[in-house]
């Protein structure tokens, strides 16, 4: 029979390349230095050809690596595709799940979703991760959690979405804030309009979301969170645009603040997305009907 690589030897692989080093690989394997660069020269042995040029303390991936490691993900992550159809279809919804969240999701139902999860789904260990929209996609391609919600819309392409529901937005300013009666936001004052930073996907949203294309009235501030952007508005500066799930959360409780819907056309979608090459495919849908009532509830303009 044929000589052939091992899948632990293509995951070590792949963690070299990911961390273009070997030490930090290691690390993140678990295993020891050598032991992780003697499973590299092995592979490079069974294949016949180098796949990384190694000089002192630095490394460089060959041409051919590079479409080695490119090919060893696909093979990997069907390998892991196959183990977790196998452990869904013997127990659904049980194990470990991994759920990645963004900011302005997670700062406002996390810990309501956690419980929904534990109640819902009493065989399901959920881990919640934080991250912004790009690093989350970056950490789902790469095998590091289960499944993202996001909002959307959002570049996706490479993965499976379900969306879950809507969630509007509302201009909010102070009560005391001489804001005129208008219906296009691009008559707003100059410089007026607080926003979150660009890397937020919820300030993109918004302006789209709301149609406010006239960059003057944006001020130039920009906030890391929507507790420093509302302190903004607090003190008269100007007005902000908020989510109805942040609504909901009550993160204008206390606060001398006014509520402004802005139309059934301006708001965001809620949704999920994992791999499509993932084997937990019923495990996933399934969890996705699980969370659709409590997400709308979330969202609920009603509320």
């Amino acid at each position: 029979m044929t000589n052939l690589p091992s899948i632990k030897q293509l995951q070590y692989l792949i963690a070299v390349h990911q961390h273009q080093h070997f030490g930090r690989a290691a690390q993140a394997c678990f295993i020891g230095q050598s032991t992780l660069s003697t499973a590299i020269q092995t592979l490079e042995e069974t294949l016949g050809s180098q796949l990384i040029e190694r000089e002192n303390r630095s490394l460089m991936f060959t041409e051919l690596g590079e479409e080695v490691v490119a090919r060893a993900k696909k093979i990997v992550a069907d390998t892991m595709s196959i183990k977790e159809f196998t452990e869904s279809f013997k127990n659904p919804l049980s194990g470990k799940l991994v759920l990645g969240l963004i900011p302005t999701i997670a700062s406002f139902i996390a810990a309501p979703l956690y419980q929904h999860c534990r109640e819902s789904f009493p065989n399901l260990e959920l881990i919640l991760i934080e991250d912004t929209s790009d690093k989350l996609l970056a950490r789902l391609e790469q095998g590091q959690i289960d499944m993202a919600m996001l909002a959307l819309p959002y570049q996706t392409e490479k993965f499976h979405t379900k969306v879950l529901t809507k969630d509007a937005f509302s201009l909010v300013y102070h009560k005391s804030y001489p804001l005129k009666d208008i219906d296009d936001y691009n008559l707003l004052p100059d410089q007026s309009v607080f926003l979150l930073e660009r890397e937020h996907c919820l300030t993109g949203h918004a302006l789209s979301a709301c149609h406010l294309n006239k960059h003057e009235c944006i001020n130039p501030f920009e906030a890391s969170n929507l507790h420093t952007l509302l302190s903004m508005v607090e003190y008269q500066h100007g007005v902000t645009f908020l989510p109805q799930m942040a609504l909901n959360a009550g993160i204008l409780s206390g606060k001398d603040l006014a509520v402004r819907k802005s139309g059934t056309d301006a708001y965001r979608e809620i949704g999920l997305i994992w791999r499509k090459t993932t084997g937990r495919i019923r495990d996933f849908r399934l969890f996705s009907e699980g969370l659709l009532p409590f997400i709308t509830e979330q969202c609920d303009c009603e509320k």
